[in-house]
């Protein structure tokens, strides 16, 4: 067969043919993937250390009494819980639960492939006396259990084993450490002993937080209601209890802590700002006192006020007077010979609100409009225009006529200015002539003041924030206690079977699917039907036998009413409708094995029983079975004919049927191909069709070798076979090559190896490849 037929065969439609084949061959592959899954299963529970966690819910509560009566938030108060989120998750405040856990030491049990931490569940204690050298922490110390209640520790410190054999229940000191080794039951730890290997660490408590912290979840429930969830998983549920109770009560003592180290620390600061400022009164209080009682000066106030009110009057005179001479200064500046129109029309905002805004204002908003209007000309005629030359002059006339005002509104201002000047200078002078008591008075009298501002103030505070402080309280608490969860989180057994159970249907069903869609065998004669090209003739169908043999065998005649012999003659009256004047009779298959042989021969003997004398030639020269068949030698047959070493009546055998003679392959030759084309053979053919009325040839098979192609091509009825639950569907494709090579024209097909429901008889034998074993190894390969 060619290679294209050797490529794997895809079923793309339903075939509940093939479903039932595939279930009935391989169900037991989904029964063994699940079992198998299974067994994964039970080994990964088996070596998996279980997870169990251990769950809190705690709400931040806090009652404020002193806003009641205040008015005024607490100092303390927070209405965002993320802070107390991530206190929560801080590595600080672990460290802190964990030091209160009082996990100085670890115990463990190292079995065959896991190793267990015996948390609250070992057989004995140690209690840590003394640990020398920190850099035994978090190595083992091996526990070994000895004859007269005695025990070994055994640890390698610097690349140095150090060992110390004591009894329990007694202080057991080394060069590193002392230890106290408890033991309640000296049998249960010896059993403990012989099951695994025991030792213990001693813990940093830093490197213990940072292992230990990674497990623990800190999550919001209700921001609102300010809940928030502590969850820990580990191996161990007595330890995972205990850390989350350790952590939330360390959190509690410690927010409130804060919190008052928070609110003391506030009152105390204002206490000694208090106590400053009291002092620094009573000297000002002290001081004025002492100075009114010399000067005998009771309130010099009034006449400073009035004085000071002036000065601030004509202050504000003189500041706009001032104002306005630079205003007018600019004005010089920006009114050139030939002026920018941009800067004169900025002057005009300059003018509003000053004292000569009405005979200014006008004239700067008239020369801005010539300015504009010379812009205008200029864009139209030149420098020499008339219109533009007047419009100049005119514009000139203006700037003129605004510097006359200008300097004689500045020549009024200046001389308000000097009027203001005096007056001020007037009353500097008065202030030099007040008493110089009256400005120590005032001095004095500020400072006393001032201080008892700041006194008033700080007191109030101070009043506030330790009635505030009084009335606040922390009243955080515990929504739900932390359990003891014995069961796990982690592995789910029933999740992990489920889903192995699952993944085994899957890979089972799966498999059944591949098995389906490559499912590459002919069961049934409608297979056929839907390989096949139409123009096919099915002959019918042979059972398969109960009972085996090892060859080919003629059986038609032992029991001409079995299954078998129905068969036959269904087979031999289709062959009548197909051609009734058939002479030639060739049988061929794709491989060995399908039956050519087996149906050759009982087809002839079927044929022989009718009354046709009928004759079987073997024509597989590279396999011959016909002899075999019958129980004869294989000395001289049709190999001998056609290289002409023997006649046509020595080679004719007579079979037990009468009518029915035969013709072996005689010895194999080494060129089968040239001796069947050959044209002595068609002679031999010829000469056998005058002698009997049915010549079967058993050809070689067409799908390893293509010598027996044009024997199927010439004979009048050329016989395709195929066995059931053998040949591969791919075998079709030969079938249509065939024809879409022209080689043959029409073909008959018998399918051979059917299961019967009842009756004895078909064909079972065995069949061996031989000669086309290489050939068809070859193929597959490919």
């Amino acid at each position: 067969m060619n290679s294209s037929n050797s490529s794997i065969f895809i079923n793309k439609d339903y075939n509940p043919i093939i479903v039932s084949v595939i279930l009935r061959r391989y169900w037991w592959w989904v029964l063994a993937l699940v079992t198998f899954f299974m067994s994964i299963a039970f080994f990964y529970l088996r070596y998996t250390k279980p997870v169990y966690d251990s769950a809190m819910i705690i709400q931040l509560a806090e009652k404020d009494q002193g806003k009641e009566l205040l008015e005024i938030d607490n100092i303390n108060k927070s209405d965002d819980i993320s802070t107390e989120i991530e206190l929560l998750r801080s590595q600080l405040l672990f460290e802190m639960a964990i030091s209160k856990m009082n996990m100085n030491v670890s115990i463990f049990a190292e079995g065959k492939i896991l190793t267990e931490e015996k948390y609250h569940q070992s057989t004995f204690t140690v209690l840590p006396y003394a640990l020398r050298d920190s850099s035994l922490c978090d190595i083992p110390v091996w526990v070994e259990t000895m004859d007269h209640h005695k025990i070994k520790l055994t640890y390698t410190l610097n690349n140095q084993t150090y060992s110390k054999v004591s009894g329990v229940n007694e202080i057991i000191r080394t060069k590193h450490f002392d230890v106290a080794f408890k033991v309640e039951n000296w049998e249960i730890l010896k059993q403990d002993d012989n099951n695994n290997r025991l030792y213990f660490t001693f813990n940093n408590q830093k490197s213990l937080a940072s292992r230990l912290i990674a497990n623990l979840q800190v999550n919001p429930v209700d921001v609102n209601a300010k809940t928030i969830e502590l969850r820990y998983n580990g191996n161990n549920p007595e330890l995972c209890k205990d850390i989350i109770q350790s952590v939330s009560t360390t959190f509690f003592h410690y927010d409130e802590e804060m919190k008052r180290k928070s609110a003391d620390n506030i009152l105390a600061f204002i206490q000694l700002q208090l106590d400053s400022i009291s002092g620094e009164l009573k000297d000002s209080k002290d001081s004025l006192t002492d100075f009114q009682r010399k000067t005998h000066l009771t309130d010099p106030e009034n006449t400073t006020g009035s004085l000071t009110e002036n000065m601030d009057k004509f202050q504000d005179l003189l500041f706009e007077l001032e104002n306005e001479s630079a205003t007018l200064k600019m004005v010089n500046l920006k009114l050139k010979s030939e002026p920018n129109r941009l800067d004169i029309y900025r002057l005009i905002p300059e003018m509003l609100g000053k004292s000569f805004e009405l005979s200014l204002t006008k004239q700067i908003t008239d020369l801005n409009t010539l300015l504009e209007r010379k812009e205008e000309l200029l864009t139209n005629v030149t420098e020499n225009n008339s219109e533009l030359k007047t419009l100049n002059s005119r514009i000139q006339s203006k700037i003129q006529a605004i510097r006359r005002s200008v300097e004689v509104i500045q020549e009024r201002i200046r001389a308000q200015i000097n009027v203001i000047n005096g007056k001020i200078g007037v009353i500097e002078g008065e202030y030099l002539k007040m008493p110089q008591k009256k400005m120590e008075y005032n001095r004095l009298k500020s400072m006393q003041d001032l201080n008892e501002k700041y006194y008033t103030i700080l007191t109030e505070k101070k009043v506030m924030y330790s009635i505030s402080n009084a009335g606040y309280t922390s009243s955080n608490r515990v929504l739900n206690e932390a359990s003891l969860n014995l069961v796990p989180v982690s592995p789910n057994r029933k999740l992990v079977y489920a889903g192995f159970v699952f993944v085994g249907f899957i890979f089972g069903f799966a498999f059944l699917f591949f098995k389906y869609i490559t499912f590459n065998e002919i069961n049934s004669v409608e297979d056929l039907k839907q390989l096949l090209p139409d123009k096919i003739t099915i002959l019918g169908n042979i059972p398969q036998l109960k009972e085996s043999s090892e060859f080919s065998q003629l059986m038609i005649h032992n029991n001409p009413k079995s299954i078998l012999a129905e068969s036959m003659r269904n087979i031999r009256t289709n062959l009548s409708f197909v051609n009734s004047n058939a002479r030639i009779i060739a049988i061929s298959s794709s491989i060995s094995g399908e039956g050519k042989t087996f149906v050759a021969l009982n087809l002839a003997g079927i044929i022989a029983l009718s009354g046709k004398k009928t004759i079987v030639i073997d024509l597989d020269l590279r396999k011959p079975k016909v002899h075999l068949g019958l129980n004869v030698p294989n000395e001289k047959g049709i190999s001998n004919l056609i290289i002409k070493q023997a006649t046509l009546d020595e080679c004719i055998r007579h079979s037990e049927i009468e009518n029915l003679d035969f013709i072996s392959a005689g010895p194999i030759p080494p060129n089968p191909s040239e001796l069947i084309l050959s044209d002595s053979f068609f002679e031999i053919l010829d000469s056998l069709k005058s002698r009997y009325d049915v010549v079967i040839i058993d050809n070689p098979p067409v799908g390893l070798v293509t010598d027996g192609v044009q024997i199927l091509a010439k004979a009048d009825v050329p016989i395709y076979i195929f066995k059931a639950h053998y040949s591969k569907r791919i075998f079709a494709g030969r079938v249509r090559e065939l024809f879409d090579m022209n080689q043959i024209t029409h073909l008959n097909i018998i399918l051979n190896g059917t299961k019967a429901s009842k009756g004895k008889y078909g064909y079972g034998y065995g069949y061996g490849y031989g000669y086309y074993e290489e050939e068809d190894k070859k193929k597959k390969k490919k």
